[in-house]
């Protein structure tokens, strides 16, 4: 898998059985392996947390009596039947303080937004 690539999720190592692939339990919950999607991970830009601080979900303190922190990162569905453009083949992003190794950065043509996927679970189709 090389930057540049064109890539697709691998149903064997991603679906059960019963979906099309070759696991014999799901890999995150039934919704997805129905759906055919894995979760992905898109990183906050600007935009995102300047509207996150004009919510109503910023004011105030948390449980714990400390500030609210602003969300780094969102989950998004990574489709079994769209392709991606892969940005990069290996990387190691940093999202809720702490860094997720063995990923890979793939382009939402559909969206224009990186997302973040387990390196694992795509293939190289051209």
């Amino acid at each position: 898998m090389r930057k540049g690539n064109l890539v697709k999720l691998n149903p064997a190592t991603c679906f059960t059985v019963q979906n099309g692939g070759n696991r014999r339990f799901v890999l995150t919950n039934g919704l997805n392996d129905d759906q055919r999607t894995v979760e992905g991970t898109r990183l906050a830009n600007v935009d995102d947390v300047s509207a996150w601080r004009d919510s109503d979900a910023s004011k105030g303190i948390d449980c714990a009596g400390e500030t609210k922190l602003p969300p780094t990162a969102f989950s998004v569905p990574v489709y079994a039947d769209r392709v991606y453009h892969l940005v990069r083949a290996r990387c190691r992003p940093q999202w809720s303080y702490r860094s997720h190794p063995g990923m890979a950065c793939i382009l939402d043509t559909e969206t224009g937004h990186e997302l973040y996927v387990k390196r694992e679970l795509l293939e190289v189709i051209s």
